[in-house]
């Protein structure tokens, strides 16, 4: 079935149709540490799926539909096997250019518009090339085709499941691929919304497209609109063909389907008692003998079904500009690369950021709110104890307090709030929107305003509360010591959350955070601690904040300070600093030392989130 030859050229025509064979795919899966305790997910299945056609993965639960639609997507890579384009072997970076890939667990920006999200996916993915006017006439072609007319302006969180299933396709739509795989768009929803997509994208199927679906278990109402089946039972498939066909080749193998019922159905029903049969009838998907006339036939059929389609109700019988529009060789050029400068990218990215920052205003206020209480309250706690000399380890505790809380609510938001997005941006980077780069520095773009707002609010409110001194150069070394520390705190957030989900990163946040606080010099100083371990004071951020803190209200020649009491021994703010371990401190290496972990930390947050992608964990 497969053709050897070479790899698929780079400069083949991307304008042709794409038709898809594999061949002996077999995909394993470790399910155990020890040494050869894998299980066989696909073993060794064939196939086809042509442009023009709608085709259909279907089987029962854990027979491997998902993972055979991984793998022609491109998302997982098969044990063994050879995958190929028109005839040649797949060139998985090239193709991957040329297709789109729509999970079952979908997920969309909630607070943006149906018409704002598709707006920021046609600046992302159709780049420069191509006018403003001529993306906002795609977006509203896609509007309509999609029938979401009257909630164009509704946000995405409040769009019922069909609606957010056709925007996740439309968002797909808005560069025109060639190829479109969906994993079960249809579950969740009820048969009419089920009816009307698949019938959109028979549509756009028949426009050239290679539409791959999987489903568990489709109605008779839904096969009548299916071009080719593709039965896979125990990793293994047992029928490839037209529907109308599934009868007589069961009939074949003595299996009678029952009149009047859903040949589907009956398939799966009796799948497992005759897997060999059905395998070895349909040689493992190398017999094409059940495929012709698979196109008339469909369209046949499709001429007595009625659709009810309603206006802004379901899907439109307009549909985006076949191949032939003007516009259509720059949107296929533009599949060779990633269609938008990296710069660009992080522009619209942080744009986009921040509108949904500004949508969902609540955790912006809630946090602000939360520093300006907290700043009150622990103002008044130590009101006025900057002044005098008799309370300068109040001063210092108040000082370790405010470093802790704003390094506390810094990361905690930054490890709750990151891994909810990664669902997105796995699904838009895998489909080449944009690069993992530009949506980092978007990601820290977005967070970092907010950030700086609830710092300064806590800054300002304490410091006067606390009586430190009104000087202004201390003002902004004590203000840009707690931004600093807060700014890295998020990275660490960011860090943590990258690596984990948001179960496991509030599980292993104190893992990550804990090291930094023992060793940050308020609960052990660095001459007290064995020199085996003193290496970490020098990376715990932490400490150099601390440093920075105290050098910024005692250190820089403070004065004598007043003395309420007999005897004052820190007096002298410079024996303070002597006892502290600080007296050879200086606040520009402190400050050049949380900035060098903060890059650090940047860094190897934005290679895990790198490897993540790519490898889609």
């Amino acid at each position: 079935m497969v053709t050897d030859s070479r790899s698929e050229s780079t400069s083949a025509s991307i304008t042709d149709d794409v038709n898809i064979a594999f061949e002996d795919i077999t995909y394993k899966v470790r399910h155990t540490l020890l040494p050869g305790g894998s299980k066989t997910i696909l073993n060794g299945v064939s196939g086809q799926f042509n442009a023009g056609e709608v085709s259909v993965i279907i089987g029962q639960s854990g027979a491997g539909k998902s993972s055979l639609l991984d793998i022609l997507a491109g998302y997982t890579s098969p044990t063994s096997g050879r995958i190929c384009v028109n005839g040649r072997l797949r060139n998985e970076k090239l193709f991957r250019r040329r297709s789109c890939y729509i999970l079952q667990d979908d997920r969309v920006q909630d607070m943006l518009t149906i018409e704002e999200s598709l707006k920021f996916a046609a600046e992302l993915k159709l780049g420069t090339h191509i006018s403003t006017q001529q993306k906002l006439q795609r977006v509203e072609q896609i509007i309509t085709s999609l029938g979401v007319s009257r909630a164009r302006d509704t946000r995405a969180i409040d769009l019922s499941g069909g609606q957010r299933k056709r925007l996740a396709i439309g968002l797909e739509l808005v560069n025109d691929p060639p190829v479109m795989f969906l994993d079960e768009p249809i579950s969740g929803l009820d048969i009419s919304i089920s009816k009307q997509l698949v019938y959109l994208l028979r549509r756009l199927a028949r426009q050239g497209r290679t539409v791959v679906i999987s489903m568990h278990q489709p109605s008779a109402t839904l096969l009548d609109m299916v071009d080719r089946l593709y039965a896979i039972v125990g990793g293994r498939c047992g029928y490839m063909g037209a529907v109308s066909l599934l009868v007589p080749f069961l009939k074949e193998i003595d299996l009678i389907c029952p009149a009047y019922h859903n040949p589907v159905d009956f398939f799966i029903e009796i799948c497992n008692d005759y897997e060999k049969d059905l395998e070895n009838h349909s040689k493992n998907g190398k017999d094409d003998q059940y495929i012709n006339n698979i196109f008339s036939e469909t369209e046949s059929k499709l001429l007595s079904i009625d659709f009810n389609i309603k206006e802004d109700d379901v899907c439109l019988t307009t549909l985006p500009p076949p191949k032939e529009d003007p516009t259509n060789k720059i949107l296929l050029a533009l599949k060779s690369t990633y269609p938008t400068t990296p710069l660009k990218q992080f522009a619209i990215l942080t744009r986009r950021a921040l509108l949904t920052v500004w949508r969902d205003p609540s955790f912006t206020v809630i946090n602000v709110g939360i520093h300006c209480a907290m700043a009150l309250f622990v103002g008044l706690l130590f009101f006025k104890v900057g002044e005098d000399a008799k309370y300068v380890r109040d001063n210092y505790n108040f000082l370790y307090f405010s470093l802790m809380f704003l390094m506390f609510t810094a990361f905690s938001g930054a490890t709750v709030r990151f891994p909810e997005q990664v669902p997105i941006i796995r699904r838009e980077h895998f489909n080449r929107w944009y690069n993992t780069g530009a949506y980092f520095a978007s990601t820290l773009a977005s967070i970092l305003p907010m950030q700086t707002i609830s710092t300064l609010s806590f800054c300002f409110i304490t410091y006067f509360l606390t009586g430190q001194p009104p000087e202004p150069f201390r003002i902004a070394t004590y203000s840009a010591t707690l931004l600093l520390v807060s700014y890295v705190a998020v990275c660490v957030g960011l860090l943590n959350g990258s690596l984990f989900t948001v179960k496991n990163a509030v599980v292993f946040g104190p893992f990550f955070i804990m090291p930094f606080t023992i060793f940050s010099g308020f609960f052990l100083r660095y001459s007290d601690a064995p020199s085996v371990f003193r290496w970490i004071f020098h990376i715990s951020f932490l400490k150099h904040g601390l440093v920075g803190l105290v050098i910024s209200v005692f250190g820089m020649n403070r004065p004598k300070l007043v003395c309420t009491d007999i005897y004052c021994h820190y007096a002298k703010p410079s024996q303070f600093l002597k006892d502290c371990d600080m007296l050879d401190e200086k606040f520009l290496v402190a400050m050049v030392s949380l900035a060098c972990i903060g890059g650090v930390v940047i860094t190897l947050t934005y290679v895990i989130l790198k490897i993540r992608l790519k490898l889609r964990w």
